[in-house]
């Protein structure tokens, strides 16, 4: 049972304090209320969270976000891929521990964050927002967790969309061309425009990788560039997968394995070195945009060589499935979100396929019931 006592202050006014025992009957005090009826709601609060066991002591909530970022982060450290870690970490110094790092987790209000997200989203990119957004909502889950405050000021928060970005797909003949004119990267361009390999996937694979007489490619790992240092890791699913290979992207990746060792990696730059990530823009003097001006083709990246090989292989008729399996994703449902527009011919063989069915039950019942106009 919470007590509640009077006490004067040195200028003669009154105030009350409670004191109450927790569950471990751990004794615990509030004082500087005004009135003996804010005491005693306060009071009975207290007691109603502890008999239903949503209790949570005052005093944890004082622990500051800078404490507690410090477990955040080490928890993401050992089961986040490398560059996602990294870009976290880099999420919290410039965008989260400036603002928040001080404060004591359960003095942040819902208010707060929602304006910070809005003033933030006013400067940087959806993608910078979300990222850092989510540290901190991270932060406040794992705080909640343990019990430091009773819920998260990161509810209901009102985010910005990321706009998705205009897609330039080749036909099969403009890959060709284009990799034509790649001034020796034909066979990486051919895998990419055919086979939909990541970029990351493309730079780990291996000779060993390449299966001549199945035709198949085994994408294993990624290799992900991390604070200027390629790092090796597993895939973006982390998932193995099979992926089939064209007779003329198979016969440029015979002459480029032609000599070399197993372990030895496909795809490399002239001087021996793994290929480097290339721009489309504001650099004049890469292969890739020279490739691109030779060919006549939009100014594109290399990873919209993977949206290419995703319309080429639907365009071809192949299944949903199928299609899934060739790019990893999760499921068929994502490369359905993903691809959804280079699906809208479906929707006109489906009117067609209903309009076919319709007449031919319209003709027969001509005669026998009544049909209507």
């Amino acid at each position: 049972m919470a007590a509640i006592i009077a006490y004067e202050l040195a200028d003669g006014s009154r105030r009350y304090y409670v004191k109450y025992r927790d569950a471990a009957h751990r004794q615990h005090k509030k004082s500087g209320f005004r009135t003996k009826r804010a005491a005693q709601d306060y009071a009975a609060r207290m007691e109603t969270s502890i008999t239903d066991g949503t209790w949570v002591n005052p005093a944890k909530g004082q622990t500051t976000v800078n404490e507690l970022a410090v477990t955040w982060l080490q928890g993401k450290q050992g089961v986040s891929k490398p560059k996602y870690y990294a870009d976290l970490e880099s999420a919290w110094n410039v965008h989260v521990q400036p603002k928040w790092g001080s404060r004591p987790i359960s003095s942040i209000r819902r208010s707060e964050v929602q304006q910070w997200v809005s003033s933030l989203s006013a400067e940087r990119s959806a993608s910078v927002v979300l990222r850092a957004f989510g540290v901190l909502n991270g932060i406040c889950d794992d705080a909640v967790a343990d019990r430091l405050m009773v819920d998260t000021p990161c509810r209901d928060i009102t985010l910005p969309h990321k706009p998705q970005k205009p897609r330039n797909y080749l036909n099969a003949a403009q890959v060709i061309e284009l990799a034509g004119n790649s001034e020796g990267h034909d066979a990486l361009v051919l895998t990419l425009g055919f086979c939909g390999l990541r970029w990351g996937e493309a730079k780990a694979l291996r000779v060993d990788n390449v299966d001549f007489e199945r035709k198949r490619l085994e994408i294993r790992s990624s290799i992900t560039t991390v604070n200027g240092e390629d790092v090796e890791t597993a895939t973006k699913t982390w998932e193995h997968r099979q992926v089939p290979v064209p007779d003329l992207v198979l016969d440029a990746l015979k002459a480029l394995c032609a000599g070399k060792r197993g372990d030895e990696h496909v795809f490399l730059e002239r001087d021996g070195s793994l290929i480097r990530t290339q721009t489309a823009k504001g650099n004049r003097r890469t292969w890739w945009r020279r490739a691109l001006n030779a060919a006549g083709v939009p100014v594109m990246r290399c990873h919209d060589l993977r949206h290419t090989a995703a319309s080429i292989a639907i365009s071809c008729g192949a299944n949903v499935k199928a299609v899934q399996r060739m790019l990893g994703h999760k499921s068929a449902a994502m490369t359905l979100d993903t691809y959804a527009d280079l699906f809208d011919t479906d929707l006109d063989d489906v009117a067609a396929t209903v309009n076919k069915r319709i007449s031919e039950v319209v003709e027969g019942m001509k005669g026998t019931k009544k049909v209507p106009v």
